[in-house]
């Protein structure tokens, strides 16, 4: 019965890492509104560093889940597409023990965007997972002409087909997008916290206010507490507690993975940081483009 009882805590800790493990590494900005709930790899994706295109940012974070440390590795990449177009992905896997136990997890998010108006939107946002060999993708479309925001899916080899939408009513960000536009075009937070900042995520299978409550400055950082629904205990609320750098980048992070404790996350040393001007300097060049 133990053996048993292990077993399944094992599997549903599996099925939870894209969400509560990949998902806190960009926490501070909203990344954890949207990742898939299972992932487990059979025929993973290629590192989000082989993509095409210019890198801007680089970061490397190590993630430790339950009772295993160095659980998870993960990078998060934000690169040059084309003038005025960016693509922003994380990419995660699971190591050592927790790779046997998982089979070999993996898991990606991807975004298409573009400056316009001033700031980054989304194009199209993918989150694809892997589980016993079967691809499933999740592919929101937004239509900023028609005004409306459209998911398609696949399951295995068959075709992308058309599942829900909605309308395109004001500003709305997948967690990439957002983590990117709040670093580009944000204010600078004051010195003293209090602030609690919201907006609309994708609101499939239901509307998912995100709240981020800005604490104050500290000597570790920028302190602040995320805020959004988990789609593991639909009536629930995830709470993520992380520290920002002057950078707007977390460095750290906290949550809770159901019973089974802690998951921490740690920015590691090295990698590329963004420079803002390039993405404006993109825009111009997108601009006197099409004249």
């Amino acid at each position: 019965m133990a053996r048993l009882m292990n077993k399944i805590k094992t599997q549903s800790l599996g099925c939870s890492l894209s969400r509560l493990a990949m998902v806190s590494i960009l926490m501070a900005l909203i990344l954890a509104l949207a990742l898939p709930p299972a992932a487990l790899a059979a025929d993973p994706a290629p590192m989000a560093a082989s993509s095409p295109g210019k890198i801007l940012e680089n970061l490397h974070y190590k993630i430790d889940v339950w009772i295993w440390r160095d659980a998870v590795d993960a990078q998060v990449v934000f690169r040059e597409a084309g003038p005025g177009r960016y693509q922003a992905e994380v990419d995660g896997r699971s190591q050592g023990l927790l790779a046997l136990v998982t089979g070999g997890w993996r898991g990606r998010l991807s975004t298409d965007m573009e400056y316009a108006e001033g700031g980054l939107r989304p194009l199209v946002y993918k989150e694809i997972s892997y589980k016993k060999g079967k691809k499933r993708v999740m592919e929101y479309r937004f239509n900023y002409a028609a005004k409306k925001v459209e998911l398609w899916k696949q399951e295995g080899d068959g075709p992308l087909a058309k599942h829900w939408e909605a309308d395109l009513t004001g500003p709305m960000y997948d967690p990439l997008t957002f983590f990117y536009n709040r670093r580009i075009t944000g204010q600078s937070l004051a010195e003293k916290g209090g602030e609690n900042l919201k907006f609309q995520g994708i609101p499939y299978p239901k509307p998912d206010p995100i709240t981020l409550r800005v604490g104050d400055k500290t000597g570790e950082g920028r302190k602040i507490m995320l805020e959004l629904g988990n789609r593991i205990h639909k009536d629930e609320r995830s709470v993520v507690y992380a520290y920002l750098d002057s950078d707007g980048v977390p460095t750290k992070a906290q949550t809770q993975v159901g019973t089974f404790g802690n998951v921490d996350i740690t920015l590691l040393p090295g990698g590329k940081r963004l420079n803002k001007a390039e993405v404006s300097k993109g825009d111009c060049q997108a601009r006197a483009g099409g004249n």
